[in-house]
């Protein structure tokens, strides 16, 4: 009768990995305790950055799509370009209706899509590591709107960076496929809804609830970021950063990108006051990995799909680095 009471049995590694967990967040509710208001005042920063910059470029753009969706208008989009994905990008036809909620919500919304999409048999799990880089992307509100716009003070640097971007997600995507065999297009991508009913009251409820959640995860990190920057952790990797950015002429850059590896908001706030040419391609960047913020959102969702971590990350690592250098190259080319 006592059998019920005794702890699971686990194994060395997974115990190893629960007590450092359990250390780190010791560590951290230890300076949370010990400095109140000074994370008090990051995560109230947070929100603001969410409230400024994140709400108003992506709320609508959640509300919208998902009406979209549920008229059917994305699904029979994606099945015009359903034959494309298969050669192109050796993926099911369904990973282009990911595709294109992600290109236009931005993330998360790619990672949730492909998740349910898993779920219900539309694409394979073999293929889930693949579809997850391909389907995620940043939204044009956020990059010409947000960062573009507000925080760099110029909507066509926006576009310069949407369109780094984007195209660093799709070479790189394009360049891993060769590697992969075709997929088999078994799939149905998802109908329109047959009662549109409640359709708006629907979509605003689901939009409040993402907007929500991305806040939710942007706070967290502006507190995380917060006691990094206390305990000094990143100020090694700050300078290594900007010794190598001064090479570019970015000067202070360093700090402000060891930001956006955490929280990519907060990073190409801070950017946007760098100094030198290269601010504009850190940015890209930034938007094109994502950072650990991002990337918690979308591993929250794709972690349901069976994709690997590992490659996945390595993806988005190599889109980075692609995005960096496109964008670079088009402020060359219009010598900024």
């Amino acid at each position: 009768m006592y059998a019920a009471l005794k702890p699971a049995r686990r194994s060395g590694g997974k115990t190893k990995y629960a007590a450092a967990a359990s250390a780190a967040l010791l560590a951290i509710l230890a300076l949370l305790a010990a400095s109140p208001s000074k994370y008090a005042e990051a995560c109230l920063a947070g929100l603001k950055t969410w409230l400024n910059f994140v709400v108003p470029s992506l709320f609508p753009f959640f509300v919208f799509t998902a009406i979209l969706t549920r008229l059917g208008f994305a699904s029979k989009a994606a099945a015009k370009l359903s034959p494309f994905m298969r050669r192109a990008f050796r993926l099911p036809g369904a990973a282009a209706y990911a595709f294109l909620m992600s290109a236009l919500s931005g993330y998360p919304v790619g990672s949730r899509v492909l998740c349910d999409l898993c779920e219900c048999g539309a694409i394979d799990k073999k293929d889930a590591t693949l579809a997850g880089a391909l389907c995620s992307t940043s939204g044009p509100m956020f990059v010409i709107g947000s960062v573009g716009a507000a925080m760099f003070k110029s909507a066509a640097f926006g576009a310069a960076l949407l369109f780094s971007h984007l195209a660093a997600v799709i070479l790189v995507s394009l360049a891993a496929a060769r590697f992969k065999k075709r997929a088999d297009d078994t799939a149905v991508i998802p109908p329109a809804a047959a009662n549109t009913d409640g359709m708006l009251h629907e979509s605003v409820y689901g939009g409040i609830v993402s907007i929500l959640n991305v806040g939710g995860f942007i706070a967290l990190f502006y507190v995380l970021s917060e006691m990094l920057q206390t305990i000094r952790l990143l100020a090694p990797l700050a300078w290594l950063f900007g010794k190598l950015f001064s090479l570019f002429g970015a000067e202070g850059a360093g700090v402000a990108f060891c930001a956006g590896l955490l929280e990519v908001t907060q990073g190409c706030a801070a950017l946007a006051g760098a100094v030198g040419s290269a601010a504009l391609p850190l940015a890209a960047f930034l938007i094109t990995f994502g950072g650990a913020c991002i990337l918690a959102q979308q591993l929250a969702y794709l972690k349901k799909t069976s994709a690997k971590t590992g490659g996945f990350l390595l993806l988005k690592l190599a889109q980075g680095v692609a995005a960096f250098f496109i964008c670079l190259g088009l402020c060359a080319l219009a010598g900024i």
